[in-house]
């Protein structure tokens, strides 16, 4: 069994727990899906991403209702989470940051609700559902400098605690702290009408390790 202080890492319950085997599934650039509330490529309907905000109330969406079609389209092509250093010092095979292929592979399984084997060969129990105990925006959205982990972006730190269900019998996955959330936007237009058309850039894990 993982040890209890591990559980709390983001990427650990990604990258560890979530990733069996390798190779990534596919690498699109989804296009936008048309009209307000539209379904994503066959996924639960999300309201159109023309602000941060909105992007985020979707990222929440989507996660809350396990909705991989809608997750595939909201990332960007050059999406990068930055692991903080206690996770890859801890797991050093995991590299320092995950990109698109690996977040997609990633979150296919663990949408997916089905038991998986981690890269130690142990049987590790489907996520069944996820809640956002805590997804509060702390400030504004503001500028990423050239010269920022993830530049020329929107980003705003975020206080989250999220939740993650095993099922009956195994114990409940949590995580509570800060991430940093970049967004970018592109133009789309949609009946005739340009308006902005967010996806998620990436993210730097803050969260608590212990």
């Amino acid at each position: 069994m993982l040890k209890r202080k591990n559980l709390a890492l983001p990427a650990l319950v990604l990258a560890m727990v979530l990733v069996a085997g390798s190779g990534c599934i596919f690498s699109p650039e989804p296009e936008p899906c048309e009209g307000e509330g539209c379904g994503g490529g066959g996924g639960t309907p999300v309201v159109w991403p023309d602000t941060p905000d909105k992007l985020m109330a979707n990222f929440q969406a989507v996660y809350e209702r396990t909705d991989f079609a809608n997750f595939a389209q909201m990332l960007h092509p050059q999406y990068v989470t930055i692991l903080q250093e206690s996770t890859y010092q801890e797991f050093p095979d995991v590299g320092t940051t995950l990109d698109l292929e690996e977040e997609l592979h990633i979150h296919e399984r663990m949408f997916s609700k089905q038991d998986v084997y981690n890269p130690l060969n142990q049987l590790v129990p489907g996520i069944q559902s996820i809640a956002f105990q805590t997804f509060q925006r702390q400030g504004a959205w503001s500028d990423s400098p050239p010269n920022d982990q993830i530049p020329n972006a929107r980003f705003a730190l975020y206080e989250v605690v999220f939740l993650f269900d095993r099922g009956a019998g195994d114990t409940i996955l949590k995580v509570e702290g800060q991430i940093k959330f970049y967004a970018v936007a592109r133009d789309s237009t949609v009946n005739g009408v340009t308006k902005p058309y967010y996806r998620m850039r990436g993210q730097v894990d803050l969260t608590r390790d212990s």
